[in-house]
């Protein structure tokens, strides 16, 4: 027998009912991934005298699983698991409101605090429980944790930087026939549809190299994550757009992920080129600490050898020295705004899509030198 219904406990007293409870248990199995497609549940009157319940009551939890799309019953075979996504863990449950969200993140960054600080602050203004959860930049496990947190009845998500997410969720009680889940808010990810916070990364990119620019660089590279990730690939078209202005031409190193080590291995790839930079863009916060790092330990003087600007802010760029130029993002501003959007979907159900872009702004240090 499967090991998390062997170790079911039952709760006679809950409004939920027995067969609600069993019903409840294997679709969380399901959204685990500890029954996969292709698995048999126990024969009803096995499971019935493990569990010391009538064989009726799991019939009538099988039948409801059934209608759910979450199992099938073969003649011969036995009840069988299916495939599941958002509709059919969701479909089955009655929505009662758990008062709930939860916060999906691309990784563990620095970048993110000031974010989840703003949604927390505007849920805290309504209630609200925030669970965070890291996909690690993986759409695989991004799309695994929505079906668990949807098969756990939370009220809805924000999903800050997460690739690969199919359309999960409508809005509240206005939702389209035929589909469930809970509402999603997306923020920095231009690509999607629905309702979309973003920053105007495109002017990002472009502050940045223009300021490098303005400096007299003519080398400029870049560091950057992959161009495909969307936000990413927004940042990149600033920075080519600044540089087709004086017909210079973009000198790139890609790197996997948004980490220190990545920023420095970046810019080791940038300095191999037979023509290297004598200023560096760097698409991220750490890969800016990164390039930093890196110039410095090959004895390189900023600005004098290499000038960086890096691409979002934090306290930490300010008290390396020199001091970096960094691209300011309103973080906290649209995690407030992205919790408040939420909740108001999850109150009124509004079916009408909405894209907000806030702006940024270039904060001038001492990282490229004096003008």
């Amino acid at each position: 027998m499967t090991l998390g219904l062997s170790s079911l406990h039952l709760d006679p007293l809950s409004d939920v009912g027995i067969a609600g409870q069993i019903r409840a248990r294997i679709a969380l199995l399901v959204a685990d991934g500890e029954l996969e497609p292709g698995d048999r549940l126990p024969p009803v009157r096995a499971l019935a005298q493990q569990l010391g319940v009538n064989v009726n009551t799991v019939r009538s939890a099988y039948a409801k699983l059934e209608g759910d799309g979450l199992v099938q019953t073969r003649h011969g075979v036995g009840t069988v698991v299916l495939p599941a996504g958002a509709h059919q863990l969701a479909s089955g449950f009655r929505h009662l409101g758990s008062n709930t969200v939860a916060v999906l993140i691309g990784g563990l960054d620095p970048f993110y605090l000031s974010l989840v600080r703003g949604i927390e602050d505007a849920a805290m203004e309504q209630g609200t429980l925030v669970l965070v959860a890291d996909t690690r930049d993986s759409p695989e496990l991004a799309e695994a944790i929505v079906l668990r947190l949807i098969a756990r009845g939370v009220d809805g998500i924000i999903a800050v930087s997460v690739g690969g997410l199919a359309d999960a969720g409508t809005p509240g009680p206005a939702a389209a026939p035929g589909r469930a889940g809970p509402p999603i808010v997306y923020v920095d990810q231009p690509d999607r549809k629905g309702h979309v916070l973003l920053f105007d990364a495109d002017r990002g990119g472009y502050l940045a190299t223009q300021h490098l620019v303005e400096h007299g660089c003519e080398q400029i590279g870049i560091v950057t994550a992959p161009r495909w990730w969307s936000n990413v690939r927004e940042v990149y078209n600033g920075y080519l757009r600044a540089l087709e202005e004086r017909g210079l031409t973009p000198l790139v190193a890609e790197v996997d992920e948004f980490t220190i080590e990545a920023g420095g291995a970046g810019l080791s790839q940038l300095l191999e080129l037979p023509d290297p930079p004598s200023a560096v863009f760097a698409a991220g916060e750490v890969l800016a600490l990164g390039v930093f790092a890196e110039a410095r330990s090959r004895g390189m003087e900023v600005p004098g050898d290499v000038a960086i600007v890096g691409f979002t802010d934090s306290p930490t760029a300010a008290l390396v020295d020199p001091p970096l130029t960094m691209v300011s993002v309103p973080a906290r501003e649209i995690g407030l705004r992205a919790m408040r959007t939420l909740d108001c979907l999850i109150r009124d159900g509004e079916p009408r899509p909405s894209r907000t872009v806030l702006d940024v702004e270039l904060v001038v240090r001492a990282s490229c030198g004096p003008h």
